[in-house]
């Protein structure tokens, strides 16, 4: 059996070019927000909790495309988790920044992450909205069930010129 844990309220994250940041819109006051690096999948900023307000990730470097993190429950942990996408995506931050004048631009995929109950060794799966695995996200501290990760906003693809 397999049990989703997570809220489908979805904050709205937003990536402004010049100077790179990124705005989330917080929706849930349970969640907290990080960073990744989209090509090594590794958390490149810690996990800050959502008060109702706007968060803001400033100075980002321009060279780097990032992926956010959502977790649930954080409580007063430190959390890190680490992103492994599939080898069938494709990062398509540049081609869609390249066209949008140095205009914000919306995240355009949001990724859930299924957790299965029989699942210990803190590997889950990421899935796209019609639940196909696209990657897998582990949790590597604290080893406890909470906090835990329900979604990943990228700008990753499948790479759709695979026949």
């Amino acid at each position: 059996m397999v049990q989703d844990k997570y809220t489908d309220e979805m904050p709205i994250v937003v990536l402004v070019p010049k100077p790179r940041r990124i705005a989330i819109i917080c929706t849930e006051q349970q969640r907290a927000y990080a960073l990744f690096d989209t090509k090594t999948g590794t958390q490149v900023k810690d996990f800050v909790k959502c008060k109702g307000e706007k968060i803001e990730f400033n100075d980002l470097d321009p060279n780097m495309h990032y992926d956010v993190g959502v977790v649930e429950n954080m409580g007063d942990e430190k959390p890190q988790f680490a992103i492994m996408w599939s080898n069938v995506m494709r990062d398509t931050t540049e081609e869609i920044l390249k066209n949008s004048n140095d205009l914000p631009v919306n995240y355009p995929y949001a990724y859930r992450i299924k957790y299965k109950n029989n699942n210990s060794n803190g590997v889950y799966d990421i899935v796209d909205d019609k639940g196909e695995k696209v990657g897998e996200v582990t949790k590597l501290s604290p080893q406890d069930d909470k906090p835990y990760i329900c979604y990943i906003h990228s700008f990753r693809m499948k790479d759709d010129t695979i026949k």
